[in-house]
């Protein structure tokens, strides 16, 4: 067992089939250097924290339970720690991949864009190489560790679905440094349901609020709460159509924008279905996260203030 170089942690819900072992048990990689660790439970920090525990390798490798991960995965990852010593963590793109559903091709391609991604479109497709790598390039879905990382840091459950953003925050902030290497790709399918995309959206939203009112990531921009303004101006368009018809000026330029967008995908792909796909997933993915982030925000709100209570009440 002391031969082990690499300690892969897969996080599965309790009612979940961990579809990547086919994948692991298929590398082309010396059987007795790896060892594949699976961990069950409602909370997927807590399962990959409880597999650090058990870990015997080198270095730690995370990887979500539904990918499908290339015979040469753990050979790339191992070049590229012994290219670049200095780093400490590293991870590559979840890509989606081409026999995915139509619907799920669709969200990988939105995804991927500015219009869709923003400043994290670039988990989600293959960019230049980065030694100095943050949140917006890196997830847990796809990351290799050096054993030491947690010895300083370990993933906080209490931030799950979004825990990925405050891991990297804190690991910078203690100096540890991370990579964003686009040969270190995997497979990733996206949700094959618009139910299930608005779903997985809008905890991505809804934890956000938390994660910046308590300072866990150095990453911030305007663009995380651009979403939710929009949902605010849906609701509020019937009201503010009666007052003016240039408000409905917007949601025209929204909808000439993802329109176009799939159209010039629609002719590069070859797939008329995209003509109305990509359109239908942009909505979802911003009224999602949108009305996510404005549910977490007011969440956040209710939060402090019952804390302010309590706090008052123990002094009285």
């Amino acid at each position: 067992m002391e031969n082990i170089k690499f300690s892969v942690i897969v996080a599965v819900a309790p009612e979940r089939t961990p579809e990547v072992i086919k994948w692991l048990k298929n590398q082309d990689y010396p059987e007795g250097k790896y060892e594949i660790i699976v961990k069950r439970g409602p909370n997927t920090s807590q399962n990959r924290n409880d597999g650090v525990k058990e870990a015997k390798g080198k270095y730690i490798a995370f990887v979500d339970d539904d990918a499908i991960v290339e015979r040469n995965w753990l050979k790339k990852a191992e070049e590229f720690f012994e290219a670049h010593p200095d780093i400490d963590v590293v991870g590559g793109p979840q890509l989606t991949p081409p026999d995915d559903t139509a619907f799920g091709f669709a969200s990988g391609i939105v995804f991927a864009s500015i219009l869709g991604g923003a400043s994290i479109r670039h988990r989600y497709k293959r960019y230049k190489l980065n030694l100095n790598s943050d949140e917006r390039e890196l997830t847990s879905a796809n990351l290799f560790c050096k054993r030491n990382v947690f010895e300083k840091e370990m993933f906080d459950p209490a931030f799950w679905p979004g825990e990925d953003p405050v891991f990297f925050s804190e690991l910078i902030g203690k100096g540890i440094k991370l990579a964003y290497y686009p040969e270190l790709y995997i497979y990733h399918r996206r949700r094959s349901s618009p139910a299930g995309l608005f779903k997985q959206v809008f905890y991505y939203g809804y934890v956000r609020p938390k994660i910046k009112s308590t300072k866990k990531t150095g990453v911030t921009s305007f663009l995380f709460g651009i979403p939710s303004l929009f949902v605010i101006y849906l609701v509020l368009l019937p009201l503010l159509l009666v007052w003016n018809k240039i408000f409905l000026l917007p949601i025209l330029i929204y909808l000439f924008l993802i329109f176009l967008f799939a159209c010039v995908i629609s002719v590069k792909e070859k797939r008329g279905e995209y003509l109305l796909l990509i359109p239908v997933t942009f909505f979802i993915i911003h009224i999602g996260y949108g009305t996510g982030f404005l549910c977490g925000s007011v969440n956040r709100l209710l939060s402090m203030k019952k804390n302010r209570r309590s706090k008052n009440v123990k002094k009285t």
